[in-house]
């Protein structure tokens, strides 16, 4: 399309109607006065005298004559002329049967400048002086997604064929496009996880599944006009424990496929059906921790995390609470052969302080911060009681033992997890 607007000069777009002649001996803001005008400037083609009679009506009539052509074929920078209908106008456009025409004057007498689209064949002829080219209309690409900067979590981004790459982006958003028909190329996964990472591989068109590839790295080809059909991606490390990653592809004829997970493929193989655009999000896994009830003999414990509540009961060395995802604890309990009696805690807790002989506090969303442990009741006569904490910001501390403090004061930072055995003397 050539559509232009109004481009009539200024020095007769502000005189009356027929105050003067332009330069082609035409009266001023009249159809044939903006026809000559923008024939002169964009298509290079310049009326000329003879013929002396240049009203609309009679356009055709002396193309013909100097030896142009009039038919009923509409091409952009054509001439539509009307004979009876004494008018003539500018082609800018042509589809479909239907033509965008630029004017002056229509209505009569507005000497105004109007567009408008018309039937092809409304027109007595449309005159050749010298159509502009052929130019095809430059395709339609999407717009690159929305930016969003890398950071903690699941960032992807995908390489979309005649775009280029995406622009990264998380939290289920899409990468690609939809509707533009377009495949992704390849694909650029970034694991921002304190517990682990990322890994995925790519299916691609004449290749098949090309080799595993890991966090920031290319999986699928560029330059190569290879669309990608599926994908598989899974965590790795310790996150695996915590999290599911769901993706969700785009195909092509298919549309938006079901969500799939940890390894499993989103998009098709075999059928030679682009992936044109995805989504990939974290789902946090239920925290399953333990067993519901402490041991009879020996050593247990359990923590209890903010939006989380009690988790089940662990024994010597292993861990109650979390690492990786920045929950608090906020109170812990530990049973030797089966009494909360044979063990002295005392929490120090956020806006209170220390508090003894309790584990910290429930329902009250103060988070923990250090503790002291210690034996009672003859125990402390038989075994060392060890405990290990794990801070937010600092991660796993040294061991204490025996009423010794774990974790830290005065910079308000959240135990989130605990490690507990006894030793015998």
């Amino acid at each position: 399309m050539v559509l232009i607007g109004d481009n009539y000069p200024v020095k007769w777009k502000n005189l009356p109607l027929d105050a003067a002649v332009d330069s082609w001996g035409m009266y001023t803001r009249e159809c044939t006065s903006f026809v000559a005008n923008r024939l002169s400037v964009v298509n290079k083609f310049n009326i000329t005298r003879p013929p002396s009679n240049w009203n609309a009506n009679v356009w055709g009539q002396n193309a013909q004559n100097l030896g142009y052509q009039v038919d009923k074929n509409p091409t952009i920078g054509s001439v539509a002329w009307w004979n009876a209908g004494f008018h003539v106008a500018w082609v800018a456009d042509v589809k479909n049967g239907s033509v965008l025409i630029e004017e002056y004057n229509n209505p009569a007498y507005s000497g105004n400048y109007n567009n408008r689209w018309i039937n092809a064949g409304a027109v007595d002829g449309y005159i050749h002086f010298k159509d502009l080219p052929n130019v095809p209309e430059a395709p339609k690409l999407p717009p690159k997604n929305p930016a969003q900067a890398i950071s903690k979590g699941i960032n992807y981004e995908t390489h979309v064929s005649k775009v280029g790459w995406m622009n990264n982006v998380k939290d289920g958003a899409l990468s690609g496009s939809t509707g533009y028909k377009l495949p992704v190329e390849a694909i650029r996964i970034i694991g921002r996880l304190s517990n682990g990472s990322v890994e995925y591989r790519a299916h691609v068109s004449t290749i098949g599944w090309m080799p595993w590839v890991k966090s920031g790295q290319v999986a699928g080809t560029t330059g190569q006009s290879k669309a990608v059909e599926a994908i598989q991606a899974r965590l790795t490390g310790d996150a695996v424990n915590y999290y599911n990653l769901e993706y969700q592809a785009h195909v092509a004829e298919n549309g938006w496929l079901s969500w799939v997970k940890d390894g499993q493929t989103a998009g098709t193989t075999g059928q030679k059906k682009s992936l044109q655009a995805i989504k990939m999000k974290l789902v946090r896994k239920p925290i399953v921790q333990g067993t519901s009830k402490p041991v009879a003999k020996g050593l247990a414990y359990r923590m209890h995390l903010a939006k989380e509540g009690w988790l089940g009961y662990v024994t010597n060395n292993q861990m109650a609470g979390t690492t990786g995802l920045s929950i608090e604890g906020q109170c812990i309990e530990v049973y030797v052969d089966g009494k909360k009696e044979n063990v002295k805690i005392d929490a120090h807790v956020a806006e209170k302080g220390w508090i003894e002989n309790v584990g910290g506090t429930v329902g009250k969303q103060l988070s923990l911060q250090a503790v002291k442990i210690s034996l009672k009741n003859g125990l402390e006569k038989q075994y060392n009681i060890s405990y290990q904490v794990h801070v937010a910001e600092k991660g796993w501390m040294a061991w204490v033992e025996n009423g010794a403090v774990a974790g830290t004061t005065g910079q308000k930072l959240a135990i989130q997890a605990i490690k507990i055995k006894l030793i015998a003397k």
